[in-house]
């Protein structure tokens, strides 16, 4: 079942479509917080054509994002709108079209890890759909819920936030990564693994989870930050699972420092981020003012399927990647 997992809590008045994929959808009060309406598509090329649509209410932080890639066979196609409180949720989103002859689209290096084509060098080309889109290179790796499927690596065509980059966040755990080019094929070559990114000499405290599993003192340790990941983080908020202290330490780049990418890589909604540069400034004693970049993100969220998609690459079982 796709249907969206949209929380209901006191509103104050926006109301969107909640639909399955079935294309059964029903009325539905947002959630304090979630000023925007979202549809979003996902298209499976692979002879006939398969096609997910799944829309709901998100946080006004949420932008419009596309993402194509290869994976054996098949082409995915990914695309997220959103729209105000006083426009209609699209039934669908239309494709785009561009003055541009085809020729002029951009052509990208496509793999992923679901069919270990990135990491065995096998990239084929994939002609991007619109001239705005670039070549992506996308990194998603988390330690404790990987398996074979998992789209760990994932290179294609789109317009994510965080283009062009490069943007991302690493800690003894966890590795998010996305970089954009727009020159043929610039995506191209060996998959980025995170020791092979240089030291860059800042050093950060790393943990995941709450003070007693996952961030206790025991628990917490210096990590070395490498490439363009010079700002310590800390970010706490509520988890999927409910628990209202969790807490995420690491490296990250100043765009991480805004929070978005945060709640979306981790599924954290009620956000608070702290950024700050100097060895271990972000320890837990330390860290006591939230970072200006933003208010708190409310929540309850509805998180992007996109971060689901690049996430775990099970073709949206419950829910969809972004960033």
């Amino acid at each position: 079942e796709n249907e969206g997992k949209l929380r209901r809590n006191f509103s104050w008045g926006l109301q969107c479509m909640l639909c399955k994929t079935t294309g059964s959808c029903r009325v539905e009060e947002c959630a304090p917080g979630q000023d925007l309406r979202r549809t979003v598509v996902l298209q499976r090329w692979e002879g006939d054509e398969l096609e997910v649509v799944e829309r709901g209410c998100t946080h006004p932080e949420k932008t419009n994002r596309t993402m194509s890639y290869r994976t054996g066979t098949q082409i995915i196609t990914l695309t997220e709108a959103v729209c105000g409180p006083h426009h209609p949720q699209p039934q669908t989103i239309p494709s785009q079209v561009s003055t541009f002859p085809r020729s002029r689209y951009l052509e990208c290096a496509s793999c992923a890890s679901s069919d270990l084509s990135c990491e065995r060098g096998w990239d084929k080309t994939l002609q991007c759909r619109n001239p705005g889109e670039q070549c992506l290179d996308v990194v998603t790796h988390q330690s404790l819920e990987e398996s074979p499927g998992d789209e760990r690596h994932s290179r294609g065509c789109g317009n994510l936030p965080g283009c062009p980059g490069p943007t991302g966040f690493h800690n003894n755990h966890t590795f998010h990564f996305l970089r954009c080019c727009n020159t043929t094929k610039c995506n191209g070559g060996p998959v980025l693994e995170l020791q092979n990114l240089p030291l860059n000499g800042f050093q950060c405290y790393s943990c995941e989870g709450n003070s007693t599993h996952g961030c206790s003192s025991k628990e917490t340790s210096l990590t070395d930050c490498r490439g363009p990941m010079n700002q310590c983080l800390e970010a706490t908020g509520t988890n999927g699972l409910g628990n209202p202290s969790y807490t995420i330490r690491g490296c990250a780049t100043p765009s991480w420092c805004q929070g978005l990418p945060v709640a979306e890589a981790f599924s954290l909604t009620h956000l608070n981020v702290s950024c700050c540069t100097g060895n271990g400034c972000n320890h837990p004693a330390l860290v006591t003012q939230p970072h200006t970049g933003g208010a708190p993100l409310p929540g309850p969220a509805h998180l992007s399927l996109f971060v689901t998609l690049l996430m775990t690459a099970r073709l949206w079982g419950d829910t969809f990647l972004c960033t």
